[in-house]
């Protein structure tokens, strides 16, 4: 009885016919039964199937309808295909005698950290507001879109209920965090111009880093228009992330570094077009995946306020130049890269301090590849901290064995004798020379001796520098390191050691286990990095015994909680997977650390 108010309480009843619905009631209610239609007859999916057409003030012939009717492309998930896109299609070929829409791209669903698929009865949705907050908008959208990969594949976003963190969102937002830091540096190196005022670069000054840039740029453009045109947005997004933290961020702003501090302004000049330009043009790539922060950054770089109506948005998207990408250039380059990441790598394992330049050895058989490690040779020495890089120096003439020499080979015997101990000779010479001007020094020190007070005035001073001397250069291993490293650049630039040493293997002669030398190979190169002087080889070994120890013990541990039966039953699936992902990359860094002391045996 609600006395003719329909409520929430109000009984209801589901018929064909109002006949039907009648003979229903009134065996439930009785003949005083009262019964009114419900004034919403269409259900949920019914009347979403008209919407293409019916929201565009259909069934009149409105200017909205004859503008954006048919529409070209409908976006939606694959479990309401048949709900949803089928009744839709049906509706408006039968109404409007048009099918709505040309294309219809079908995506895969965002499911939970358990993946489970999101939905209200099952109340394991994940409020993207509180991501948002968190995180920022850009970088929960670029997540989103990184993660679809194929069509229809599904995204499974990492998410921690209880601190309300995403490990996949918080990689997004680094990402951003690297663009604004590069662009930051970009724009402190641009002397307040903006890429407008700047300029293309004249094609003919353009360095090897920069044509390698340009040829990226162009290339990764052409592949992401490539990519969205079939709707391969997750591979655009992916390939925009390596492009900017690698290409761009790790590789060519690290390689320009030198000509932004350096003393030729044509060079600078260059290499500040080409950051200006590679920037403006990746922020209008970027843009639709992350329009909130390119946006900003874009109005600081060319330097357009709110007043100026400009927007990124209407900018029009890159087009590649064809002109300037050169395949060729980029795999070289890439050998450039992996050579340099390869001695960082050695230098890592050898356990070899950052602020230390090394000797780096470099032998290839390929005429090609050693074309183009000498060509990169600045760039291989800059971001590898290298003080001599020696790349296919043919071999040394071996000493002659036999104990009979003749006559006219003797000459050529002593030459090769001096040349192979010539290293040894000329430190015995340095030495000898010291010895005759210390002599020389003494005979004045004798003379100075006479004269009052300064015999102790001098030797307060001696005393005070020596203290100082010591602290400085001799205290720590590390000290006395970089001295030794001093003096024998020193050595060789007053002696002229690297002018009368003759050229040598492009490898050592000792094996590549040994303790002496640490060798890695890229491509078809062999990298070897000797150790001597360099690196305390006893600590490195008791170190990486250590660590091998600690490493041992954890695949103990891991792996007699997988062979317990219990806990393997009994545990939840992901704590099992866990305990097995770290079996596995704990084995590696035992193999790894088994391999750094078979080469220092």
């Amino acid at each position: 009885e609600t006395g003719g108010v329909i409520t929430d309480t109000t009984p209801f009843m589901v018929a064909r016919s109002e006949a039907e619905a009648r003979e229903k009631a009134t065996a439930l209610f009785g003949e005083t039964v009262q019964l009114e239609q419900d004034p919403d007859v269409l259900d949920t999916w019914f009347s979403s199937g008209l919407w293409p057409f019916s929201t565009l003030g259909w069934p009149d012939e409105t200017s909205d309808f004859k503008r954006y009717y048919p529409t070209a492309t409908l976006v939606t998930g694959f479990d309401i295909i048949f709900f949803w896109v089928a009744r839709m299609t049906m509706m408006a070929k039968h109404f409007t005698g048009e099918m709505p829409f040309k294309t219809v791209y079908i995506h895969g669903l965002v499911r939970d950290e358990n993946n489970k698929k999101m939905s209200k009865s099952s109340n394991n949705g994940i409020d993207p507001l509180i991501l948002i907050d968190k995180y920022g908008t850009d970088a929960l959208r670029y997540t989103l879109v990184r993660e679809v990969t194929g069509a229809g594949q599904d995204i499974r976003l990492e998410y921690n209920r209880k601190t309300d963190e995403s490990a996949s969102v918080e990689a997004s937002r680094n990402f951003t965090n690297k663009l604004w830091n590069a662009s930051r540096f970009v724009l402190m190196n641009l002397d307040g111009k903006t890429p407008a005022q700047l300029g293309f670069p004249d094609r003919d000054q353009l360095e090897l880093s920069d044509r390698w840039i340009l040829s990226r740029f162009h290339q990764v453009t052409q592949q992401i228009r490539d990519q969205v045109n079939h709707y391969g947005l997750g591979e655009s997004a992916k390939l925009l992330y390596e492009f900017i933290w690698g290409d761009f961020c790790d590789w060519y702003i690290e390689l320009v570094k030198p000509r932004l501090q350096g003393e030729d302004t044509a060079s600078r000049r260059v290499a500040q077009q080409t950051l200006a330009y590679v920037l403006e043009e990746t922020l209008k790539l970027l843009h639709p995946f992350m329009p909130h922060i390119t946006e900003e950054i874009w109005h600081t770089v060319t330097q357009n306020d709110e007043t100026s109506g400009k927007t990124l948005a209407l900018q029009v998207y890159p087009v590649p130049d064809s002109t300037l990408i050169n395949p060729d250039l980029e795999q070289q380059f890439e050998l450039l890269i992996g050579t340099i990441r390869t001695i960082r790598n050695l230098r890592a394992e050898a356990d070899i301090k950052p602020g230390v330049r090394i000797e780096a050895i470099l032998q290839t058989e390929s005429e090609q590849e050693e074309h183009i490690l000498k060509s990169g040779q600045f760039y291989i020495q800059d971001l590898a901290k290298v003080k001599m890089l020696r790349i296919n120096q043919p071999q040394t003439q071996p000493v002659l064995e036999s104990a009979v020499i003749s006559e006219g080979d003797l000459l050529d015997s002593i030459v090769t004798f001096l040349s192979k101990h010539q290293r040894v000779l000329l430190t015995i010479g340095f030495i000898l020379l010291t010895l005759i001007v210390l002599k020389a020094c003494a005979g004045v020190l004798g003379a100075v001796h006479e004269i009052f007070l300064l015999p102790t005035f001098l030797e307060l001073i001696g005393i005070g520098y020596a203290i100082w001397f010591t602290q400085q250069k001799l205290w720590k291993v590390g000290d006395r390191q970089q001295l030794l490293s001093q003096i024998e650049q020193f050595k060789e630039e007053v002696v002229g050691l690297h002018d009368l040493e003759p050229a040598i293997d492009a490898l050592p002669t000792v094996v590549e286990d040994s303790a002496q030398t640490v060798v890695g190979v890229v491509g078809t190169v062999r990298v070897a990095i000797p150790l001597a002087g360099l690196i305390d080889l006893v600590a490195l070994r008791a170190k990486t015994e250590k660590d091998l120890k600690k490493v041992e013990v954890e695949i103990q541990s891991l792996s007699g909680r997988l062979s317990n039966a219990k806990f393997v039953d009994k545990a939840p699936a992901d704590v099992v997977q866990t305990a097995k992902d770290a079996l596995t990359e704990a084995q590696k860094q035992a193999e790894i650390l088994q391999t750094r002391l078979d080469r220092l045996d």
